[in-house]
């Protein structure tokens, strides 16, 4: 009989990360938000230069949640070259090297 299956630290680590890294997404997905939809709106500014801060805002929120998916996507991966399992003492050793004893 082998040893047991337990959860591995590094995959138990990068879900965490990753769960983290998705609720910041989310932040920076919605910071500008409320700046552009005010620019957009017309309300606050018009004209020439308006129209192209608005539309540079909107690249730069574009660009900003095209980053924080690569960040994810960046984890995401990681996370599935480990597996959810793994003999104890890998766990073991896993959790030394995390710890920075190797």
């Amino acid at each position: 009989m082998g040893e047991p299956m337990v959860p591995n630290p590094r995959h138990a680590r990068l879900k965490l990360l990753l769960a983290e890294a998705e609720e910041r997404s989310h932040e920076v997905r919605q910071a500008y938000q409320r700046a552009f939809n005010a620019m957009r709106s017309r309300r606050v500014w018009t004209g020439p230069t308006a129209e192209k801060w608005t539309d540079e805002l909107a690249l730069q929120i574009h660009q900003l949640g095209q980053l924080a998916q690569r960040v994810m996507d960046a984890i995401d991966e990681e996370m599935h070259r480990h597996p959810a399992l793994v003999p104890q003492s890998q766990a073991d050793a896993i959790r030394r090297e995390l710890a920075g004893r190797w």
